[in-house]
């Protein structure tokens, strides 16, 4: 997929960093020179310029992005322009970066829906990682559900899935098992998937190295997690 980032601050260079070492095509803008000349080695497509100038666009293929994000974290005036001339060139999807609730209003007036808060979203996932260390990330499902992956508790190895039975005890799914090889970079805090083991066998032995990719509620994880934190 291709995702156009403007703004190449802290939480657009992090997202861009992120997009190309998941394999997407990046295209990187930014009004300072020295933001755009940092990801020269690391995003192919990089341009200098103001978005809130309608004319910076004539080099950046907007129309053929899956998405443009928008993430100017301090000037809101310059956030709203570069929104209106993103919206008024035809993309197709927008999401913005919002500075304050005023911002929102004002972006949803324009039509603008997926608005985000990074230090929002930072400050609620610490919070589940503070609740629950070895849910090394999440991402919640309605309300009250979540698909989390989870380090396999040392009570759980050497034991199999039709063992745990995690359905009847825990009301939990098992979506499949995972392994991560050590992070490749300092600006990620999680490793990278090294291997996917595919739909679980209910005969397999859990291993200390396993992660588990699971349905169900946070407080049946954390139930699943304090039952089996040791042997």
């Amino acid at each position: 997929m291709r995702f156009c980032i403007i703004g190449l601050g802290t939480f657009g260079t992090h997202l861009a960093r992120q997009l190309a070492r998941d394999g997407h095509e990046v295209i990187g803008v930014d009004n300072d020179p020295a933001h755009t000349d940092a990801m020269k080695d690391e995003i192919e497509f990089l341009v200098t310029g103001d978005c809130a100038n309608m004319d910076t666009f004539q080099d950046i293929p907007v129309a053929d992005c899956d998405a443009v994000i928008i993430a100017i974290g301090k000037d809101f005036e310059a956030a709203l322009s570069v929104a209106a001339n993103v919206q008024q060139i035809g993309a197709r999807r927008i999401i913005s970066r919002i500075i304050n609730s005023l911002h929102a209003r004002l972006l949803k007036l324009l039509k603008i829906e997926e608005v985000i808060i990074p230090e929002s979203l930072a400050a609620a996932w610490l919070a589940r990682s503070l609740r629950s260390p070895d849910v090394l990330n999440c991402f919640q499902v309605g309300k009250g559900h979540e698909i989390a992956e989870v380090s396999v508790p040392a009570g759980i190895v050497g034991k199999t899935l039709r063992e745990l039975e995690l359905r009847a005890r825990y009301e939990l799914n098992l979506v499949t098992v995972m392994r991560r090889k050590d992070a490749s970079s300092v600006s990620s805090t999680l490793p990278q998937i090294d291997k996917i083991l595919g739909i679980p066998d209910p005969g397999r032995i859990f291993e200390a190295q396993d992660i588990l990719l699971l349905f169900g509620t946070e407080k049946n994880v954390r139930r699943l997690l304090e039952d089996h934190a040791a042997g």
